[in-house]
């Protein structure tokens, strides 16, 4: 029985450790990743129909629901529109389909929501998949253009198609290929390798992405080397790039073909990249230009007589007021799509596209940010309640000091510690992810690595608790025991050591 109970212990503490070893790695960024597609032979992949996701980060929380068409929508099959109604049909990524935001806050829901309640019999299919280019959006539209018989086709191009829109793969999953005269290129697709299930966790995650998962290729160009993706803001491409803008105008011109023999009205709204929406203009002779694929999209569009809705003064009027896209993530926040609703509601007014205004209906489309504007941010709520909470405990606990006193002593402990969370938060934001989670790494194993210099001979006293307890067979007080070693080691350490104090403060 003994010899059982030392298993468990030993099992319990194993638990442990991998326990806090997940959850640190989760807090690092390698979240499991989670998918709501399928293989497709023809696409690569689709969204599964029916299926439900949740995408988690620090910047939103959101359920992503595909229908039974396997759209993020309200339909049972793709079929034409009910008798009366026009349909829009909008084709695109992940800023369609809208990864990082509820349906509510989505541009397409709202801009539908609105036309609706203005009593204009119009709906819009929303046929985004996250991942897509221009390629699989012009795929998706010939396999099922004509059972949506759709009366308007918008593409919403984003600056990461035009590097894909050459390659035969993404990230390691095949794909349709058009040559450069907008023909498909006939090859059979290749399912992806069946997930692991040992990525089911962060632990799982971490050694797929320390073995070398696919990752985008870098393109050189004189001194500078970036990500292919951004590859098409270089001024002075190489022919890889120059290929791939080539294939996007094709691309352009092939789904304005389609959408004429569907005998649909066809626009292409290009989407402003963060960088462009927040940069002044590239001066002349400049090596990088981050309106340039913007403008790559436009040209490629009027070039085959297609309309163009461009959203990027309606996006920039608001970035005024309130930040449209979210800090780390580069897609539009709720804002943005506020502001990327109002611009295609003006614009599809402007070229007429639209039924008229029911009787006594006006817009419904805010005029400004709803989101983000005037909200106080969340660690300034944290900041104050604290100072209150922990400046009336101390007050309490040492009733002779002054309040002044008190209360300053707590707020200045809790704006140094508050002060190194912002600080690591603004480092994360600022570097790339993979770097940002390396260097996380390094300060925590920094900070370990000082703390167990600083328990000294201490350690061997928690070696030969974990010991004795472990050989006792006492395995149901072994997380007890954990924890409280672990934090009275911390604690300890604070105490002894008030440079290092805030970041340990900073990690409870």
């Amino acid at each position: 029985m003994k010899t059982l109970n030392v298993i468990l212990a030993l099992l319990v503490t194993a638990g442990i450790a991998l326990g806090v070893t997940e959850l640190g790695l989760r807090a690092l960024g390698f979240t499991p990743t989670v998918v709501n597609t399928e293989f497709d032979p023809e696409l690569g992949w689709r969204k599964t129909p029916g299926k439900t996701i949740e995408r988690s980060t620090g910047e939103y929380d959101v359920t992503l629901t595909n229908d039974g068409a396997g759209l993020r929508d309200d339909y049972d099959a793709l079929a034409p529109a009910p008798e009366g109604t026009q349909r829009a049909l909008f084709l695109g990524d992940s800023f369609v389909v809208g990864y990082t935001v509820d349906r509510e806050d989505l541009f397409v829901d709202q801009l539908e929501r609105a036309l609706q309640t203005e009593g204009r019999p119009v709906e819009i299919m929303n046929a985004g998949t996250q991942g897509y280019s221009t390629d699989q959006s012009l795929r998706w539209l010939e396999l099922n253009g004509k059972a949506v018989a759709p009366d308007l086709v918008v593409y919403f191009a984003y600056e990461n198609d035009i590097w894909w829109n050459q390659s035969p793969t993404y990230l390691g999953q095949d794909k349709p290929l058009y040559d450069s005269e907008g023909l498909l290129v006939e090859r059979g697709l290749a399912p992806p390798p069946a997930r692991h299930w040992s990525r089911r966790s962060a632990l799982g995650e971490a050694w797929y992405r320390l073995r070398g998962a696919p990752s985008v290729p870098l393109i050189t160009s004189g001194e500078i080397t970036l990500s292919a993706e951004l590859s098409s803001r270089l001024t002075d491409p190489p022919p890889a790039v120059l290929e791939a803008e080539t294939r996007t105008r094709a691309l352009i011109a092939a789904m304005s073909a389609r959408c004429e023999a569907l005998g649909a009205r066809f626009a292409v709204c290009p989407i402003p990249s963060k960088t462009q929406a927040s940069a002044p203009p590239a001066v002349a002779g400049a090596p990088l230009d981050p309106a340039r694929p913007h403008a790559l999209f436009i040209e490629a569009a009027r070039a085959t007589g297609a309309m163009v809705f461009d959203p990027l003064v309606a996006i920039e009027s608001f970035a005024a007021e309130a930040p449209p896209y979210y800090r780390r993530d580069f897609h539009l926040n709720a804002d943005g799509n506020v502001a990327l609703a109002v611009s295609l509601h003006g614009a599809l007014e402007g070229a007429k596209l639209l039924p008229p205004l029911g009787e006594g209906a006006s817009q419904t489309l805010p005029t400004g940010p709803v989101k983000s504007s005037g909200q106080v941010p969340v660690w300034v709520l944290w900041y104050l309640a604290l100072t209150g909470a922990l400046g009336t405990l101390y007050r309490r606990t040492y009733p002779d000091e002054s309040a002044l006193v008190g209360f300053g002593s707590v707020a200045a402990l809790l704006a140094v510690v508050f002060s190194t969370g912002l600080g690591v938060t603004w480092l994360v934001e600022a570097l790339p992810p993979q770097a940002s989670q390396l260097t996380i790494l390094g300060l925590l194993l920094t900070i370990l690595t000082f703390v167990l210099f600083k328990l000294g001979d201490r350690i061997g006293t928690i070696a030969e608790l974990l010991r004795s307890f472990t050989l006792r067979g006492h395995w149901y007080l072994m997380p007890l025991l954990s924890v409280l070693l672990s934090v009275g080691s911390l604690l300890v350490v604070a105490a002894s050591s008030p440079l290092v104090a805030p970041f340990i403060y900073t990690l409870f």
